[in-house]
């Protein structure tokens, strides 16, 4: 009933490849984690960019209009994420019904 389990049989590379994938989710949760500071989570401009769909001069023409809250430390800017779907809400548009 015991079966060895060697490096080139098939168990072995299905394994590996789970471990792997496993791996990779907790690479990828561990790169998404933003600890939260004083109850506000902080965004990178990457992830602002990559959550609102827009480029670099985009969210710069956004913070140079003062449209978005941002704080910088160190040379980094973070923006408020709380702050970005407030904006969000108040620029909200109802799509026309039409009659």
């Amino acid at each position: 009933m015991d079966k060895y389990i060697g490096f080139e049989s098939e168990e072995f590379k299905e394994l590996e490849g789970q471990i792997e994938q496993t791996l990779d989710d907790v690479q990828n949760v561990r790169n998404k984690y933003r600890p939260s500071f004083a109850d506000k989570r902080y965004l990178s401009g990457e992830e602002v960019m990559e959550y609102l769909h827009i480029s670099p001069r985009t969210l710069q023409n956004l913070r140079d209009n003062r449209i978005i809250c941002y704080t910088t430390i160190g040379g980094k800017i973070l923006y408020p994420e709380n702050e970005l779907e407030q904006v969000l809400h108040q620029n909200y548009r109802s799509p026309e019904l039409p009659f």
